[in-house]
C-alpha cells in the first residue's frame, strides 16, 4: 500500500505554514455574568473568536484536572503541542 503525499511538502515542516495567536476566551450568560473565562488560549490565527470560544471551553476545561502544567520544548515535537 502506498500513501501519497496531498498537504505538505518532503522535507518541510508541515507545522511551519500554521501561524497561532495567543487570545482570551470569555464566556457572558445575558446578564452580563462570567460564565466562563480562560486566559492566554493559543489558536490558529484564521480562528473566529467564537470558534476559539467553543474550543476553550468544551476541551481546555480544567475541572478535575491537576493545576496547569508548564510548556517544555521537546526535540521532534511540534511547538504548538508544548
Amino acid at each position: 500500500m502506498k500513501i501519497e503525499r496531498k498537504f505538505t511538502t518532503a522535507g518541510q515542516d508541515a507545522y511551519a505554514a500554521l501561524a497561532f495567536v495567543t487570545t482570551s476566551s470569555e464566556i457572558r450568560n445575558p446578564d452580563g455574568s462570567t460564565v466562563f473565562r480562560l486566559d492566554e488560549v493559543e489558536v490558529p490565527a484564521g480562528w473566529s473568536q467564537v470558534a476559539s470560544d467553543v474550543i476553550a471551553q468544551k476541551y481546555f476545561r480544567k475541572a478535575g484536572v491537576p493545576v496547569r502544567v508548564k510548556k517544555i520544548k521537546e526535540t521532534g515535537v511540534p511547538e504548538f503541542l508544548w
